[in-house]
């Protein structure tokens, strides 16, 4: 069985692309990953903060406000 050059050139080439293509679907589903082996019983954590850290900044603004009258 012969096979050419380009073909050894080839098959570096797929593989160089399946780890890329594999590489780029990890990447967008990492969230999705780290929730299955970090989120034992956390529900929806991130917007429960984010509402926090808004009334914190919404009292910060309005006592600026208050004090610059």
């Amino acid at each position: 069985m012969y096979l050419d050059p380009g073909f050894g050139g080839m098959l570096i080439q797929i593989v160089v692309a399946i780890i890329a293509v594999s590489g780029a679907i990890l990447f967008s589903l990492r969230k999705k990953i780290r929730a299955m082996f970090y989120s034992k019983g956390k529900v929806d954590t991130g917007a429960n903060q984010i509402a926090q850290n808004t009334d914190v900044i919404d009292d910060d603004v309005i006592d600026t406000l208050s004090e610059d009258k």
